[in-house]
Order: C-alpha cells, then sequence, then structure tokens
C-alpha cells in the first residue's frame, strides 16, 4: 500500500510539471508570437541538448546522493584541449574527439575517487576541481594561442550543428537517444535499482551486499564520461574550444534536475522528470530572451529560481517527514 501511495505521489509529481511547461508555453506564445515560430523552436531544441545530456548524467549520481559542480568547467578545458590538438597539432579529428571525452571520464574518476576514498563532501571537492579546472583551460588556451578560445571548424561538426532530419536538429537526437538509455538504466536493470538503494539508504545497501563506494565512483566516472560528450556537442555547436565555454551551463542544469524531482538527498528522480526539467528551464529562458529581457536580469533570474526550487523541495520533504 505504501509503494502504491509512492508511486501515485510521483506521478502526480510528472504531471504538476507536466501542466507547468503547458502553462509556461502558453503564456509566452500568446505574449508574442514569434516564441511559437519554426525558427525560434529549432533554436530552442538546439540550445536545450548540452543542458538536457548534463542533466541526465547528474541524473543518476544525484539519485545515489553523490554530486559533481565541476562538469561546466570540465567542459571548458575538454573543449580548449580538443581545440588545440586540431587545430594547433592538426591531430586527427575523431582521435582528438575521442581524447577530450576521455580527459572528461578522467576528471570524473579522480573526483569520485578523492570523494569516495577520503569521504570528502562532494559540493566541497567538486568546487576546487573547478577552480583548478578553469585555470587548466586558461593555461593551456593561452600557452598556445594567446588567447581565450580556440577555433575549431571542421566540415564534420558544422554539417552536425546545423543540419536536421525530419525538420528537427541533428544533435537533439543525441539528447533523445541517452534520454532512452537512462530511462531504461533506470527503471529496468539492476543496477538502476542498486542506485536508487543507495541514495535511499547507503548502510542498507552496504548489508545487502552493494559496493557502495566503487558503484559510487563508477557513477562520477560516467558523470565525466557525459560531460566529454557535452564538450563534443559544446564545440561543434559553437566551432571553439573556449576557456569559458561551460560555466555558463552549471545554473540550468541544476535547476532543471532539481525541478525534475531530484533530491538532494538522493533516493528519488528520474529521467522523464529531468527532461521536463530540462524543458521547462529551456523554455523559460528562451521565452525571456525572446521578450528581449537583459542578459543580467536573465542571469539574476537563474539564481532566484535555484534557491526558490531548492527551497520548496526542503519545505515538501519536511511536510512529508512529519506526516
Amino acid at each position: 500500500m505504501q509503494q502504491m501511495k509512492k508511486k501515485s505521489f510521483k506521478i502526480t509529481d510528472t504531471y504538476i510539471l507536466l501542466i507547468i511547461l503547458v502553462v509556461l508555453v502558453a503564456f509566452f506564445s500568446l505574449v508574442n508570437r514569434q516564441f511559437i515560430a519554426y525558427n525560434n523552436i529549432s533554436t530552442m531544441l538546439k540550445n536545450m541538448v548540452l543542458t538536457g545530456v548534463l542533466a541526465l548524467g547528474l541524473t543518476p549520481l544525484m539519485i545515489a546522493r553523490g554530486l559533481d559542480i565541476s562538469f561546466g568547467n570540465s567542459i571548458s578545458l575538454t573543449s580548449v584541449i580538443m581545440a588545440v590538438l586540431y587545430t594547433v597539432f592538426g591531430l586527427n579529428l575523431w582521435l582528438t574527439l575521442l581524447i577530450g571525452i576521455l580527459v572528461a571520464a578522467l576528471i570524473g574518476f579522480i573526483n569520485g575517487l578523492l570523494i569516495e576514498k577520503f569521504n570528502l563532501i562532494p559540493i566541497i571537492l567538486t568546487l576546487g576541481t573547478m577552480a583548478i579546472l578553469q585555470a587548466l583551460a586558461l593555461v593551456t588556451a593561452n600557452t598556445f594561442t594567446q588567447t581565450y578560445s580556440i577555433l575549431m571548424l571542421t566540415d564534420q561538426l558544422y554539417y552536425f550543428s546545423t543540419r536536421t532530419f525530419l525538420k528537427i536538429p541533428l544533435p537533439l537526437y543525441v539528447l533523445i537517444v541517452l534520454i532512452f538509455i537512462f530511462w531504461f538504466v533506470l527503471t529496468k536493470t539492476k543496477f538502476g535499482r542498486t542506485i536508487y538503494l543507495i541514495g535511499a539508504n547507503p548502510k542498507v545497501a552496504y548489508l545487502c551486499g552493494v559496493k557502495v563506494k566503487k558503484v559510487k565512483i563508477l557513477l562520477y566516472i560516467f558523470m565525466g564520461f557525459i560531460t566529454g560528450i557535452g564538450g563534443v556537442l559544446s564545440v561543434a555547436l559553437t566551432g571553439v574550444g573556449a576557456s569559458y565555454q561551460g560555466a555558463k551551463l552549471v545554473l540550468p542544469t541544476l535547476s532543471a534536475v532539481l525541478l525534475g524531482g531530484i533530491s538532494l538527498m538522493g533516493g528519488s528522480g528520474s529521467a522523464l522528470g529531468t527532461l521536463i526539467g530540462v524543458l521547462i528551464v529551456t523554455v523559460i529562458f528562451n521565452g525571456l530572451s525572446v521578450l528581449n529581457v537583459p542578459s543580467y536580469y536573465i542571469q539574476l533570474f537563474q539564481g532566484i529560481a535555484l534557491i526558490l526550487i531548492v527551497a520548496a523541495y526542503e519545505i515538501r520533504n519536511k511536510k512529508i517527514q512529519i506526516i
């Protein structure tokens, strides 16, 4: 009976998020018809790819009580490394992209190993990692080009970032595939159930024979791998590797994940909820841009929204515990 109530509650949450999404789309469409123009919708879908990919990578990690806020600067560093390898050293494109993804996965491994080996607080450790990665990105870019960004223009990446299939931007198909993979792993596999068990109660998971630390390190590596894919997408969409490339992605991504139902305490959340969270965040920011709201006000709104989302979930969780 208790399980049925819990499931019903989550379904209700999903419906509430969908209603919010529909209301937002209707509001911005009525205020400015340009919002539902094909070009704007295409741009919006393309812009949500990076946030969506990163949010999906965070989903299983945060469900298992992990956290990584260094992914933005990891994208900055990997994009700079890829641009240097390809533009400065003339390395093969596909090898360059592979190295970029592996570097990001290595960063995830280091984060996970340090956090789990020494029982460090994830947000503190990855905050330090974030500063280190930002410095490395700046040093790498400046050493080879004396600038903070490096062009990485290729026919393959340009084709990928500008073409559509069935009127859907090609980068969006990467997100669609990842959504299905994450949904399947979290809902249909033993590994997915293990992730939820760790998030709900790590001690119980350990007593059940789960190697909690190893699983969480694996999730950090996987987050790094997904961040590497994000780095490739970032370079493809912008045509540059820049030391500031990923910093602006952190707030929207965290907002989307938390809005989608991922708890900072772990144990709850889903790929579907994360997707809806990403859609809501994308619609809000695109809608504000269409209304010509200045970028600094949008940034202010991002910070306020993140605080309100966290506060709302904390209040709701306390009420649930009292009940």
